[in-house]
């Protein structure tokens, strides 16, 4: 990835000027979706697993059934969703500082 910085402001980090097209396209569709999106992404994932899990049935042979391994999978999720989230805030927060609308709310 070809990447160069700007570093001509004193006392400031350097601002990235160019990044990948993966990158960009990526931020471009993550921020079609409001941040809560992420969130309830992530409950529901939570809420799912332990649906889930109640609902499993314990087997005799394994001790474990197929219906909660696919709660602990689901369960996973939560996570993931969560920093997809954080990202999905924090590039909407750069974009709004690079662009000089960045007020304090």
């Amino acid at each position: 990835m070809n990447q160069s910085f700007d570093v001509s402001t004193q006392g400031t980090a350097p601002t990235m000027k160019h990044e990948g097209k993966t990158t960009a396209l990526i931020e471009r569709q993550t921020a079609r979706l409001p941040s809560l999106t992420y969130l309830l992404l992530a409950f529901g994932s939570i809420v799912l697993s332990a649906g889930l899990a109640a609902t499993a049935q314990p087997q005799r042979r394994i001790g474990f059934s197929r219906r909660l391994e696919l709660a602990n999978f689901v369960g996973q999720w939560a996570p993931t969703f969560l920093a997809i989230g954080v990202y999905n805030k924090l590039v909407k927060i750069e974009n709004e500082l690079l662009s000089g609308r960045g007020g304090v709310r």
